[in-house]
């Protein structure tokens, strides 16, 4: 992984190879642990990120989601249901986007 874009390379022919060889890759899987964590700790830092990510989401959702309710529950505007929230002046306009 010297040259730029060797990673892409990289990615491709793990995708390719893991969809032409998927049971070889679920009996690797299954069978040989020390290699399934060795796999694991090589991706530790991608699964990490995802997880944040994922979490990142989830909680806009959420409060996308209350927002709504506030609105629709209390007939409150999107501001005085972010205001009610605290839900800081820069992270509104993401929300009020989706609304």
């Amino acid at each position: 992984m010297t040259e730029p874009g060797d990673r892409n390379n990289i990615d491709a022919v793990l995708q390719v190879s893991v969809s032409a060889n998927r049971e070889i890759y679920e009996a690797i899987r299954r069978c040989d642990k020390i290699m399934c964590d060795a796999l694991r700790e090589l991706m530790k830092e991608d699964f990490e990120k995802q997880e944040r990510e994922t979490r990142q989401e989830t909680k806009q959702e959420t409060l996308l989601e209350t927002i709504k309710n506030l609105m629709d529950t209390m007939k409150w505007t999107a501001e005085q249901a972010m205001t009610a929230m605290k839900i800081p002046d820069a992270e509104r306009g993401k929300y009020i986007a989706k609304l």
